[in-house]
């Protein structure tokens, strides 16, 4: 079963830009971040086929002549799951279009920063599935990439952090709205209206637990005191106390309701809640003193 990080990914991976602007900035971020030289070739790894396919339909926009090497290989440690991966020779059409890049050109336009940080994610992104904890991360491999992108993401109002974790850096949002709100910004609908379902219902339970623990807690304080009250009564009895009448009435109603709360006892007399509690404190007194005895 695909992750809720994968789904996301499937999704942008289908949708592919009008605006061949968008798609040079998208396929920039996909390389940048997601391949590595190798001898001769820049090498671009994913886990998701569907990202994969993409960068090679982006690469035949930028370098037609070029034709890409695939491979697929399956993982055989932790991650069972098969790693695909696409080879350009960094030579002729791939290297003329990299050393054109003017990176302030490609990202002048808030659109272009969009596609850009659409690639990065493609590239080296996930986000935890919204019914747990909410967290964004786009990981890169070296500290001036990860502050590149962290930079656009301010730049469109995202405020998120950056964190070393072992060689690599990771670009973070941990809000929900930030969350949710980027990846609407980077064409993830379905995906979206599926976070909202889910947090709405996590914050749902969330209230409902609340209250629930708010109850039960008060419910707990009701038992605590009423056997309490019982045992002060016991006290009083044993020991043949004498008690003025109000004192009588209090001890009487709390006999014959032992689990009643103390609004409940308090209607039945009819007197205020705190006058019934008082003359519990005065019991509670009388107790403490002849237990001594």
């Amino acid at each position: 079963m695909a992750s809720y990080a994968q789904d996301v990914k499937n999704e942008l991976a289908h949708k592919l830009d009008d605006d061949i602007d968008c798609r040079r900035a998208e396929f920039v971020a996909l390389m940048k971040v997601g391949a590595k030289k190798i001898d001769d070739r820049l090498e671009f790894t994913s886990s998701n086929a569907a990202v994969v396919r993409r960068v090679i339909l982006l690469g035949k926009n930028f370098f037609p002549h070029v034709k890409p090497e695939v491979a697929a290989v399956r993982r055989k440690k932790l991650l069972k799951n098969i790693l695909y991966s696409v080879r350009f020779r960094a030579a002729g059409e791939v290297q003329n279009f990299f050393d054109a890049l003017d990176m302030n050109e490609l990202l002048k336009r808030t659109r272009f920063k969009v596609a850009y940080l659409r690639g990065a994610f493609l590239a080296s992104g996930s986000v935890n599935r919204p019914e747990a904890q909410y967290f964004l991360q786009i990981v890169a491999l070296t500290e001036a990439e990860a502050n590149f992108i962290y930079r656009q993401m301010e730049k469109l109002e995202f405020i998120g952090g950056i964190s070393r974790r072992k060689k690599k850096f990771v670009v973070w949002l941990r809000e929900g709205d930030s969350v949710c709100d980027f990846l609407g910004m980077i064409g993830a609908a379905e995906s979206v209206e599926r976070f909202e379902v889910a947090r709405n219902l996590k914050e749902v339970r969330g209230q409902v637990n609340r209250i629930v623990n708010v109850e039960t807690a008060a419910l707990n304080k009701s038992v605590d005191t009423a056997q309490r009250q019982l045992a002060d009564i016991k006290i009083l009895l044993d020991k043949k106390v004498p008690v003025n009448k109000k004192l009588r009435e209090a001890m009487t109603v709390r006999l014959e309701n032992p689990s009643g709360t103390m609004r409940e006892l308090a209607e039945k007399i009819p007197m205020s809640g705190a006058g019934l509690l008082y003359r519990f404190k005065v019991i509670h007194r009388l107790a403490k003193k002849f237990s001594k005895r």
